[in-house]
């Protein structure tokens, strides 16, 4: 074996070449490089394919359009599932050679209602499971037609202006590729539904609202309503206090004078007009605003007056929110001796749901008050006036119906699945009507459908679940089935009697 000699051994260590420590700098300047850039890069705001982050004064909430596939809310997981898969059926029958086309329906809504809201998460729920009860009814059953098959996409429009013009810009971005023809939905009487709905309007699609009830709307072009107006509401609350029992009861109105509100502001100044003045317990309604605080305090103050008047009847303009804070002082009034009846409007179907009920029970239970409303739909007005209700109708919320074997705990009581299965109802029929007759695969036009929507009236009516929808060329019903329904003090609902704003003879409308 050779020996090596010191000169002729390995260097242990030997010199770095250049180049590596150039390349070692490149790499370490790459690395900080690009974690700068993963730090400063900002943070994503999508939430899922058309829906993202959108920040306001309130807070930060996802809103936008989805096909389903994203649910707004845990609460709106199982409805959101069960409408994704009767799109994508849809979608894949339609791709089929002959394959029946579709068009698609967004509904509107704030999917995620918080404290104050006039809606509530369930009152969302229940509505968006009648507009899939309604998509799932004219996909597979041919008494409505059969073509274009229809697919429900949900928008969220959140509670602030931005929010709402980034779903709008979602639709509008949409129109063609989803083959979006209508709106349904629409959420409440507030300010910015007005707005929202003339949007719809210049992009050509009509709107099908299910709850909005505000007399105002019936100036915005492209808008029609399942639900009775305001006027006719209180038109309606006159025709039932006309009854024996309470013929002869003198009414104090208690008006909500928030500005903001349609609803409430509306509501009022109808059953004034409608009210004979002799019936009038004062001059001038008791006035609060809901927009400010101490409501309660309001309420506790304004008690010995109230009594003073001695009403037999409150006709309490506003939301049902706000009803707590009425009833709690109201039951401990000086004049309790009494009986009072408070009648309220459709917004009461919420109050169920809010905070606070546990003490409306409790005013009711030991206040001597009796509590009604005039209601959008209830399930008892079936059995309490069938005349008035067609029997096709209201199969899906019957025993073995497609409501009742999907949403087997959710409950009709509400009104808010019944009106939301109307909207959609009767947007599918306008879209049926719009289509072509000389070829059912042809294209619908947007405009068409906006052309047809003074057609359905007399004997093209839409036999609703809430009652027959014979629409005026204001876009809101004639003479529709408004139930009169009272709240017990275990919290429970009845019908107690069905009525209209007819001034006849106080009976809904019924096709001849």
């Amino acid at each position: 074996m050779a020996t090596l000699h010191a000169q002729d051994r390995p260097d242990d260590n030997p010199p770095v070449p250049r180049w590596r420590y150039i390349a070692a700098g490149i790499v370490a300047l790459l690395l900080v490089g690009g974690g700068l850039t993963f730090l400063l890069r900002p943070e994503s705001t999508d939430c899922a394919e058309g829906v993202k982050k959108v920040e306001v004064a309130g807070g930060t909430r996802c809103v936008g359009l989805t096909d389903g596939s994203y649910p707004f809310t845990k609460d709106l997981r199982d409805v959101s599932r069960s409408i994704e898969k009767e799109n994508q059926r849809v979608t894949r029958e339609a791709a089929e050679p002959d394959g029946t086309p579709y068009v698609s329906i967004v509904y509107l809504l704030g999917m995620a209602p918080g404290r104050g809201d006039s809606n509530t998460p369930e009152s969302v729920r229940h509505e968006l499971e009648g507009a899939y009860t309604a998509q799932y009814e004219v996909n597979h059953h041919r008494g409505h037609g059969h073509t274009p098959r229809i697919r429900l996409l949900l928008g969220d429009v959140g509670n602030e202006e931005a929010q709402r013009d980034y779903t709008l810009s979602q639709i509008k971005a949409r129109r063609g590729t989803d083959r979006i023809v209508a709106a349904a939905g629409l959420g409440t009487s507030l300010t910015g539904t007005n707005a929202m709905i003339s949007k719809l309007s210049k992009l050509d699609i009509a709107a099908f609202g299910s709850v909005i009830t505000a007399d105002e709307l019936e100036k915005t072009g492209g808008l029609v309503r399942v639900a009775a107006p305001n006027a006719d509401e209180a038109a309606a609350a006159v025709q039932f206090l006309k009854s024996k029992e309470h013929a002869k009861d003198q009414v104090l109105i208690v008006q909500d004078a928030n500005a903001q509100d349609l609803y409430t502001k509306t509501l009022g100044s109808r059953f004034g007009a409608e009210l004979p003045k002799d019936r009038l317990a004062a001059p001038e309604p008791m006035q609060y605003d809901s927009s400010k605080s101490q409501l309660a305090t309001y309420f506790n103050n304004q008690m010995p007056n109230l009594c003073l008047k001695r009403p037999g009847v409150v006709y309490f303009a506003g939301r049902g929110r706000d009803l707590p804070d009425f009833l709690a002082p109201l039951a401990n009034r000086q004049c309790k001796s009494e009986q009072i009846t408070v009648l309220s409007g459709d917004d009461v179907s919420q109050a169920a749901q809010a905070a606070g009920f546990n003490d409306v029970k409790q005013a009711l239970r030991n206040g001597n008050i009796k509590l009604l409303f005039t209601g959008l739909a209830h399930p008892g007005a079936w059995t309490k006036a069938p005349q008035y209700y067609d029997k096709n109708a209201i199969v899906p919320f019957r025993p073995g119906g497609t409501f009742t074997t999907t949403f087997k705990d959710d409950s009709l009581d509400d009104g808010q699945a019944i009106m939301g299965y109307d909207a959609v109802l009767t947007a599918v029929t306008t879209i049926r009507k719009a289509v072509p007759l000389e070829n059912s695969h042809q294209e619908i036009k947007r405009d068409a459908v906006l052309q047809m929507l003074t057609t359905l009236n007399d004997t093209n009516a839409v036999p609703g679940a809430s009652g027959w929808i014979s629409l005026r060329n204001n876009g809101s019903p004639k003479d529709k089935a408004i139930p009169i329904i009272e709240i017990s003090s275990n919290g429970t609902t009845r019908t107690v009697d069905v009525t209209s704003s007819n001034t006849g003879d106080g009976h809904p409308y019924t096709p001849e």
